[in-house]
Formats: structure tokens, C-alpha cells, sequence
């Protein structure tokens, strides 16, 4: 084994972890929250409309994904998802994290706060991000490798104006699967403002 497939390996190792733990990793800055928090009407209002607008990517992306998103398991489901805001980035259940993430930040009203989960949420996620393009290559294989090279991982290339943006068939079930990330979002913010 050469020293690029050992440390290829590594990163490997540590998205898979960092894949199957992400809802707890969060949890050490959550508690840091509880007592940095200074949260004011203009941050609030400025977090939470952050916070509004990741969870609105959050639940358009799982209208097309389903709850395979939802997931520890290396499940891929049957289909490269390449439609609705994953015709736009690879990544837009992450995209909306970051926001929400963001926003957590912005409503704290502590701008090093900010930078701190900004830059925790990019070092959780690149690995997480690498884990998960080599299952799909692997899986669907020149599908994906066409995919990965035409879609931006992050931030569109340009944004879709309304008439491009494709509807989901419903969006109920992608509301059912939130419901736990919404629960999540309610009680980090009344951890902020209590």
C-alpha cells in the first residue's frame, strides 16, 4: 500500500465516522450556546430568517431524495438524484446545514461564534463529502463521474431563477422526515434564548 492509498484510506475512515455521527458532533457547540448566547431582536431576526431559509433548502431536497437522506447506512437507494436543487449543486442537503449552522451562529449574536462553526462545519464536511462521492462513484460509476464534473459541490453557478425550479410530487413525506430537524432547531433556539 503506497502512502496516497493509505492516506486515502484515512480520509475514508473519518467521513464514514464523521458521516454516521454527524447528528452528534454538533452537540459540544450546542452546549457552548447555553452560555455565550446574547441573542438581540436583530439578531434573532436576521438568524432565524438564515435558519428559515436552510430548513426551506432542507425539505425541497429531501421532496427529491427521499429519506434515504435520513440514513446512517451506506444505502444508496436505486437512482443518482440529479434532479430538483440536485440539478443545481451535488450537495444541497449540506448547503442548507451550513445555513442553518450559520444561522445558529448569527442569532448567538457572537460574530467569533460565527467563524468557529463556519469553520467546524467545513472540516466535519469535506471528509463527509469525500466518503460519500466515493460510494456514489463507485456505485453508479461514469453516471456520477459525468454528474460530479457538470454540478458545482456547493454554491450553483448561477442561480435558477423561478421558472427553472422543478416541483417535487409532494412534499409531505419530506415535511414527516424533518420533523426531527425541525425539533432540533426549535430547542437549540430556546436553549439561545433562555
Amino acid at each position: 500500500m503506497n502512502a496516497t492509498t493509505s492516506s486515502a484510506n484515512k480520509a475514508s475512515g473519518l467521513g464514514k465516522w464523521l458521516f454516521e455521527n454527524r447528528d452528534y458532533t454538533p452537540i459540544p457547540l450546542i452546549l457552548l450556546l447555553a452560555f455565550i448566547s446574547k441573542a438581540n431582536a436583530l439578531s434573532a431576526t436576521l438568524g432565524l430568517l438564515v435558519i428559515l431559509c436552510g430548513e426551506a433548502i432542507r425539505i425541497y431536497s429531501v421532496a427529491f431524495i427521499g429519506t434515504v437522506s435520513r440514513t446512517r447506512s451506506t444505502s444508496l437507494g436505486e437512482n443518482l438524484i440529479t434532479s430538483g436543487p440536485f440539478f443545481w449543486v451535488r450537495n444541497p442537503l449540506y448547503l442548507a446545514n451550513f445555513l442553518i449552522v450559520t444561522g445558529v451562529g448569527i442569532f448567538s449574536a457572537k460574530i467569533w461564534f460565527v467563524l468557529v462553526v463556519t469553520l467546524l462545519f467545513f472540516v466535519q464536511y469535506f471528509p463527509i463529502i469525500q466518503y460519500e462521492e466515493q460510494l456514489l462513484e463507485e456505485r453508479f460509476g461514469d453516471e456520477y463521474r459525468s454528474y460530479r464534473a457538470r454540478t458545482p459541490m456547493w454554491w450553483p453557478n448561477k442561480l435558477p431563477n423561478p421558472e427553472q425550479l422543478e416541483s417535487p410530487t409532494t412534499i409531505l413525506p419530506a415535511l414527516q422526515s424533518e420533523k426531527r430537524t425541525i425539533t432540533a432547531i426549535a430547542a437549540v433556539i430556546l436553549l439561545m434564548l433562555l
